[in-house]
């Protein structure tokens, strides 16, 4: 597949697309690449397509141009179908995405086009990340730290949620006992 790296045997974080330069202008995003599921299996069914449609943002959604997605195993159980969600095929999917703004809701505050962000999308989610462009709420983002690469940034967000819930439910630390 052209423009996408092997994501086979791979468990850590890399950068598979090199999105086309593009305006910031909303108006004229209306396709874009993605690396669909077609059907339940390994990373053979996985297909990358050269025109899928970029959403309408609501209010509250930034439109993400990805330059680093991670592959988690939340992902690979869902590629599988052994996710607790059971997706509509085909789907995009993926979780965890670091990028640049290149669009925002009208209800957004908290980010500007060409800011450097990353983040996860909720598990039910029905568009996914590994997309030149993702949607993602104002909530499931935050502002990329200029010392943190895009590909190391799109490994933090499902793999931080885990520590924190295994501090908190399994270790049962409290906020305050550190």
């Amino acid at each position: 597949m052209r423009g996408m790296r092997s994501l086979r045997g791979s468990s850590k974080a890399v950068s598979i697309f090199r999105p086309p330069r593009l305006s910031s202008l909303r108006s004229i995003f209306t396709g874009c690449r993605a690396v669909m599921l077609p059907r339940f299996g390994g990373p053979e069914v996985l297909e990358l397509r050269e025109d899928v449609p970029v959403p309408n943002l609501s209010p509250n959604e930034v439109l993400v141009r990805a330059k680093a997605v991670s592959v988690n195993p939340l992902d690979c159980r869902a590629r599988y179908g052994r996710s607790v969600f059971q997706p509509h095929l085909p789907i995009i999917i993926g979780r965890d995405v670091s990028g640049e703004v290149a669009a925002v809701g009208n209800s957004v505050k908290s980010f500007k086009v060409g800011q450097e962000v990353f983040g996860a999308l909720h598990p039910t989610a029905l568009r996914g990340t590994y997309t030149d462009y993702g949607v993602l709420s104002e909530e499931e983002l935050t502002e990329k730290p200029a010392s943190v690469s895009h590909v190391e940034a799109s490994a933090i967000p499902f793999a931080a949620l885990t520590a924190w819930r295994a501090l908190k439910s399994n270790a049962r630390i409290l906020e305050g006992c550190v």
